[in-house]
């Protein structure tokens, strides 16, 4: 029996071998109908692909790697298809593993999208053939992909920043539309497999936990959730505006959004991971015995599931309303708006300005859902503080002026969403960290409105805006001379005429004391007005007499002064974005007649500060008077 046996075997040998022979012969005579007729005619077929798994690594060194390249797709465009097709075939004979990790080599170093489309539709025959069995090695597999599409160029713009007119034109670039083409060829190769995982992959009614180990349903799911981050993200921006046409980008996303959400299930489940990920991160310690998959779930690591690209899915099932129709609805808004707030976090301290812009919009979407306010008592978390810092730096410093004024109104948005010790908790804490003089001026005037609004309402007015509280955080908004008499106005002169106003505001608006402002302006008088007012006498003078003396022809290249308000000047064109790409904060020396100019916007600066504060200085002594004269008659 045996012998029989191997005499079939070695019959199939030879027959396999001269129909290799056969092969290569057709190809060199071009004879490429001929080649796709030993596969597919009634009369062939079946005995030709019983022979294949003998020659099926020989077709694929000797005539598949050879000729599907760019120089034959070129040249021999029909070579190349035949090739193509002779591939896909072979996949489904040829041994599993030995195939794979060579189309895993070809697909990372494919040079174009037709050589990378012809090994993507072959590895997808191997890996319906993998089925469910070896986890792993699908997923070095998909990454594979992943590396590819990540080694793809892009423009340089993408990663700095691009306004809404670039947007509009973004996909017309030539790099961008390759890549665009690459994720559309994965969409076509990832269609049926996903469709059999939705269909063999189901839990079973004895399971009454979900498996998150590493398996072929979890592999599948992270693989499309990476693909929603870069170098997909980098194009978010490119349809914020509900009026565009539904772009590529759109529609890529939509489809891996819809593949993760069908095999997740419940779409929110991924929010239940995201504080344990970025609240509680473990510390890998091999001697401990902790490693990566020693937790046992594939959605707890980074490198198979990355934060940033969990943020955009988020932000395509809200922003993009891409949210399933039989989404789960008991979740509270309350916990959606935390766990969100982890996810933004991680987007705004991305390098790239795209990315920034999508944890904003996150944000500023969550925002709107919310009915009641948020307590106070969420502020435990230290998320919180994370974000905010994280805001306020893209809302003080970055170069992209529409990104500065979409964070400005997400910070406004935020700090009123919570109730009324959550907002002066927020707004107290900002105060006294940050350094952004613009910022904390704004912060101050927001504390002066809230006040406001709730000096209308009937009833006694909230502890945060009277008494002790109020006490606090007023000196806070207007006493900004951190040096005293010998304090750089210019440098604070933001910040100081928002404190002017809020004094002059309170002066007029609360006569009766009801706050306490007017237990608090001793103290006020002494930290503010009166250095303040030593202060302004002091640098008119000094830029006066400065001027005169450059008007003389006395140089003044050296002065300190005059190179502070140069490289001022300096840092506020980088931040209005018209900078050059050299990132220098300081300007180079100037000539007589441009020193002048600057004195002259300087001195204009404090005659402008001055104004206010006679101004401000004014109402509280007409308003001191009124309720001095008041306050016999009402005895």
């Amino acid at each position: 029996m045996q012998e029989q046996d191997m005499e079939v075997d070695m019959a199939d040998a030879v027959e396999a071998s001269n129909l290799l022979q056969l092969v290569k012969q057709l190809l060199l005579e071009k004879a490429y109908d001929g080649v796709r007729m030993l596969f597919q005619s009634a009369q062939e077929s079946e005995r030709n692909t019983r022979l294949l798994p003998h020659i099926a690594m020989q077709l694929y060194h000797d005539v598949c790697s050879e000729n599907l390249c760019d120089e034959v797709n070129a040249q021999e465009p029909e070579l190349f298809d035949c090739s193509d097709e002779l591939l896909k075939l072979l996949a489904k004979f040829a041994p599993l593993q030995e195939l794979m990790l060579e189309l895993m080599e070809r697909l990372e170093e494919s040079s174009s999208l037709n050589v990378f489309g012809g090994y993507l539709r072959a590895l997808q025959v191997v890996l319906q053939r993998q089925g469910r069995d070896k986890p792993q090695a699908v997923e070095w597999s998909l990454q594979s992909i992943l590396t590819k599409l990540r080694e793809l160029p892009l423009p340089n713009y993408l990663s700095e920043g691009y306004d809404e007119a670039q947007a509009r034109l973004i996909e017309q670039n030539e790099q961008v539309e390759d890549l665009l083409a690459h994720y559309i060829t994965v969409g076509l190769f990832r269609q049926p497999l996903c469709s059999e995982i939705l269909q063999q992959d189901v839990r079973s009614p004895s399971q009454i936990f979900r498996d998150c180990g590493l398996n072929r349903r979890n592999v599948f799911t992270c693989f499309f959730t990476q693909l929603l981050g870069r170098p997909l993200a980098l194009l978010e921006m490119s349809h914020v505006k509900e009026d565009l046409t539904r772009t590529y980008v759109q529609q890529v996303t939509e489809g891996l959004s819809q593949d993760i959400s069908h095999c997740l299930g419940d779409p929110f489940y991924l929010l239940n991971l995201v504080e344990q990920r970025a609240r509680w991160q473990r510390k890998l310690d091999a001697a401990k015995g902790v490693y990566e998959m020693s937790c046992r779930n594939v959605f707890l690591i980074e490198e198979k599931l990355p934060l940033h690209a969990v943020a955009m899915y988020y932000h395509s099932l809200f922003v993009g309303n891409q949210l399933p129709a039989t989404a789960p609805r008991i979740y509270a808004p309350l916990f959606l708006f935390e766990s969100i707030v982890y996810l933004a976090e991680v987007l705004l301290k991305q390098q790239e300005p795209p990315l920034q812009y999508c944890g904003l919009r996150l944000v500023e979407h969550l925002l709107s859902t919310l009915v009641d306010p948020v307590p106070s008592s969420s502020l435990h978390l230290d998320v919180h503080k994370r974000f905010c810092e994280a805001l306020c730096k893209i809302v003080g410093y970055s170069p992209q002026v529409a990104l500065r004024q979409l964070g400005l109104h997400v910070l406004r948005q935020y700090v009123l969403v919570f109730d009324d010790h959550g907002k002066y908790l927020i707004l107290k804490n900002l105060l006294e960290t940050l350094q952004h003089d613009g910022l904390m001026g704004y912060l101050g005037g927001m504390y002066k409105d809230l006040v406001d609004k709730a000096l209308d309402e009937s009833g006694p007015l909230p502890e945060v805006y009277s008494g002790k509280m109020f006490r606090e955080m007023l000196l806070l908004c207007v006493c900004v001379l951190p040096h005293d008499v010998k304090s750089d106005l210019l440098l604070h002169a933001d910040r100081l005429c928002h404190a002017l106003n809020i004094l002059r505001y309170f002066a007029v608006r609360d006569k009766k004391d009801v706050t306490g402002f007017w237990q608090s302006l001793p103290d006020i008088v002494k930290r503010l007005l009166d250095p303040l007012g030593k202060a302004l006498n002091f640098s008119m003078a000094h830029y006066k007499a400065y001027k005169e003396r450059v008007e003389k022809g006395q140089s003044a290249s050296d002065d300190e002064l005059m190179q502070r308000q140069l490289n001022m000047l300096a840092v506020n064109i980088t931040n209005s974005g018209m900078a050059g790409g050299d990132g220098d904060s300081r300007l180079p020396d100037i000539g007589r007649q441009e020193k002048l100019d600057v004195l002259a916007s300087s001195i204009t600066s404090l005659e402008t500060l001055q104004s206010l504060y006679l101004i401000a200085s004014e109402k509280l002594e007409q308003s001191a008077s009124l309720r001095r004269n008041a306050t016999p008659t009402e005895s």
